[in-house]
């Protein structure tokens, strides 16, 4: 039988698709964006990657310079598969209705307006690759436990393979499926028989299963973390590597915020995702011996994020896209149900004036005040006067001078990502010989020594400025 997609689907995915596109190269890229921007057009123009587990896993820098390969290297183009995946996870919030009835379509409309997942959706990282990934491993699970149709294992594998070499908190979302499926089988079919079920009856099919999947994954996994088998010790730095890195950069409290960061945050931004979760926090209670498995999943996944990232103290403002979600599904399923009798036509009502409220917060900061720096969700935006500094050392170059950017530290980004076409010098020292030096304003006056003059200062992000000098001896 022939299968149609239901018109509302579509007008949902129009709508959804629309929400990331429009002026989606309005906003400059910013600093992290530019520097993975930048090595993704490396590895396009040169062929070069290496892993470094401070810069996320290759999965993004590969897809996107095949992206670039196709259809050139602007800045449409390098936010499009994190639209793409932002997407899927969308659709595959409408799929679960099977399980979640209408809360489905709350759930799918979180994901389309939440100002801090719509805002990261439209935003070169990896954390929107890694959210609607683990959102396809679940409605995998799901359908597995419910026909045992070998492809959905296949398919939930791939995309397990695409978390764990797109971020290093594909750790997390690991542990927390592995772990909810063992204490959900123990659960339901008791301590022994699970394990006896899972360790000592095999047949052909788990046998095949379990290859398959080994195969599925390494093929993925290893190529890419080893550049294609270029650098072999990408592999152990992806593992066991990774992890190290991320536990030292918490024991040293790289951007550490305080206990209560990420509630301040949900309370200013995600105000309707989490009413609805603690209002279903009691509906839970009274079923929570005769729940469902997504229930008892959607509150376990809520729980596990809450706990991992409070305890982390690298707190960013991207990561509380990994609380929302999960947050949102468990809140949704109860939303949802509350829907289905007259009696709560209040519920109703108050339900669509937060949820209004929240859809006016999320279009300010998305396509009105998306280079405000008082945006706690916003963090460090690069303003739009580093894209004027770019322009104007482009057409400098374009006019035969001789052009240094020139920062001790090498804070200079955006700037090379703007300026990836044109042949420059950007260095930590300072060197001679130069028409143009643009340096930041702690080291201007270094250089003015050498004999150059100020014209011009420049915003990179707030409170960061760079001086732009010409050459006067």
């Amino acid at each position: 039988m022939r299968r149609f997609v239901a018109p509302s689907v579509v007008a949902l995915m129009l709508l959804a698709l629309l929400t990331r596109v429009v002026i989606l190269d309005a906003r400059p890229m910013d600093h992290d964006e530019g520097v993975v921007a930048y090595l993704t057009y490396q590895l396009f123009k040169n062929g070069y990657y290496r892993y470094d587990p401070a810069f996320h896993g290759p999965f993004i820098y590969f897809a996107t310079a095949a992206l670039f390969k196709l259809f050139g290297d602007s800045e449409i183009i390098t936010r499009l598969l994190v639209v793409a995946f932002s997407l899927i996870g969308i659709y595959v919030a409408i799929k679960m209705e099977r399980w979640m009835g209408k809360g489905a379509w709350i759930f799918a409309l979180i994901l389309i307006f939440s100002p801090s997942i719509l805002y990261y959706s439209r935003y070169f990282r990896n954390d929107m690759i890694v959210l609607p990934s683990f959102l396809v491993a679940i409605y995998t699970y799901l359908r597995w436990v419910e026909s045992e149709r070998e492809r959905y294992v296949y398919l939930a594998t791939l995309f397990f393979a695409i978390i764990m070499s797109s971020k290093e908190n594909g750790y997390i979302y690991l542990a927390t499926f592995l772990s909810f499926t063992f204490l959900y089988g123990i659960f339901s079919e008791g301590f022994t028989a699970y394990l006896r079920r899972k360790l000592l009856e095999w047949d052909l099919k788990k046998i095949r299963i379990c290859i398959a999947s080994a195969i599925i994954f390494t093929s993925i996994f290893v190529p890419l973390y080893s550049a294609g088998f270029a650098d072999m010790d990408g592999v152990y730095r992806a593992t066991i590597g990774g992890v190290e890195h991320w536990f030292s950069m918490h024991s040293q409290k790289d951007h550490w915020k305080p206990i209560y960061y990420y509630a301040k945050l949900l309370l200013r931004y995600e105000f309707f995702t989490l009413a609805i979760a603690l209002a279903a926090i009691p509906q839970f209670w009274k079923r929570i011996r005769s729940a469902s498995r997504l229930e008892y999943l959607a509150a376990y996944w809520s729980v596990t994020a809450l706990i991992a990232y409070h305890i982390l103290s690298h707190k960013v403002p991207w990561l509380l896209v990994h609380l929302v979600a999960p947050l949102a599904m468990f809140g949704s399923i109860y939303a949802g149900k509350l829907f289905d009798t007259w009696e709560n036509r209040g519920f109703r009502l108050s339900l669509l004036i937060v949820f209004i409220a929240m859809l006016a917060v999320s279009l300010h900061i998305n396509y009105i005040n998306y280079n405000d720096a008082r945006e706690d969700l916003i963090y460090i935006q690069v303003q739009p006067s580093a894209v004027e500094l770019a322009e104007r050392l482009r057409m400098d170059v374009q006019a035969g001078k001789r052009v240094l950017v020139y920062e001790e530290g090498n804070d200079y980004w955006p700037l090379p990502w703007y300026l990836r076409n044109i042949s420059m010098a950007f260095s930590s020292k300072y060197y001679s010989g130069y028409d143009v030096v643009v340096t930041s304003e702690r080291l201007a006056e270094k250089v003015e020594e050498k004999g150059y003059k100020m014209d011009g200062v420049y915003e990179i992000r707030p409170g960061y400025f760079m001086v732009y000098l010409t050459k006067t001896t």
